[in-house]
């Protein structure tokens, strides 16, 4: 059984990669088996969660492994052959988590978002903020990027336009919200960042940031809004998706919900129209770690001879 680092995963894939994979991942779900997140926690405030998939195209199965101290997370995946069961590699999470969380972004912002959307607003200014605007700039050529957070904005602003090429420019949470084409919210907020209201007709929300039930970036008046509501998988969004779960009765109906592979493999019956507002809303689902950490392991195969 081999072992790949960090610093390996960020040698082997690109942004792109990770994109590709991300986009036959969510063509081909169908065709595999998804394990939702488990999660368990000890009296010492350690929690350990764990997800994976089967994924039978890639002759793979899989399980995403982390814990979660001080709000601080450390992933593995530990990928197996569908073949023989044998276990095949153990890989460092960290790295594989930004890209996957990004690349899933992208495939949906491509699927679902306006094809001459302009402006990209991001809320946030962590690893997920510098993550997501590269991927996104990959599926649409934005002409401006704002970016908002409690701090370091400026700072980010300033890294996008000088590394990306790319005028950003940092601005309050009111003005990405309401300024946006395509939002996304990649923030650790308990409670809503926004009104609503403020997002414009035609905007394509990527709400990132709140992955567990408690816990939502996204008000009901932004949920009432949405012509169409998508999420990476059903079951576990009805259980962790806190920007929907939290929502009043009425808000929305969960049987007019849509997964991303609708949109990606032309399944779903619903057109998107100028004005829709469009709201995805992720949490991570075993899958995407799957689908990549195996693309990490055939790369791998490749270069080092395995």
């Amino acid at each position: 059984m081999k072992f790949l680092t960090n610093q390996q995963i960020s040698e082997l894939l690109t942004t792109e990669d990770a994109i590709a994979s991300m986009r036959e991942a969510f063509a081909h779900a169908a065709e595999g088996a998804h394990q939702g997140r488990v999660r368990t926690s000890a009296s010492n405030g350690v929690m350990l969660s764990m997800m994976g998939a089967v994924i039978p195209a890639a002759g793979i199965a899989g399980a995403k492994v982390y814990t979660t101290i001080k709000g601080q997370f450390k992933f593995v995946i530990q990928l197996f052959s569908t073949e023989t069961g044998a276990p095949l590699c153990t890989i460092e999470g960290d790295t594989m988590t930004g890209l996957r969380t990004a690349a899933a972004t992208a495939v949906a912002c491509d699927a679902l978002a306006r094809p001459d959307a302009q402006v990209l607003a991001v809320i946030g200014t962590g690893v997920q903020a510098r993550s997501h605007i590269p991927a996104l700039l990959q599926v649409r050529p934005f002409k401006e990027v704002l970016i908002a957070g409690q701090s370091g904005q400026q700072e980010l602003a300033e890294e996008v336009t000088r590394t990306l090429g790319v005028p950003a420019r940092a601005v309050g949470i009111d003005e990405a919200a309401a300024q946006a084409d395509v939002l996304v919210t990649v923030t650790r907020a308990a409670t809503p960042l926004f009104d609503g209201q403020l997002l414009r007709p035609g905007t394509f929300v990527a709400a990132v940031g709140a992955s567990k039930a408690n816990v939502r970036e996204l008000d009901d008046v932004a949920i009432s809004r949405a012509a169409a509501l998508f999420v990476e998988w059903k079951p576990q969004a009805q259980q962790e998706a806190g920007d929907l779960v939290q929502c009043a009765p009425g808000v929305f109906d969960w049987a007019e919900v849509m997964e991303l592979a609708q949109a990606v493999d032309g399944s779903m019956a619903y057109q998107r129209k100028p004005d829709d507002i469009v709201i995805y809303k992720a949490i991570g689902i075993g899958l995407e770690d799957v689908a990549l950490a195996g693309l990490a392991y055939r790369k791998a195969c490749a270069r080092y001879g395995w």
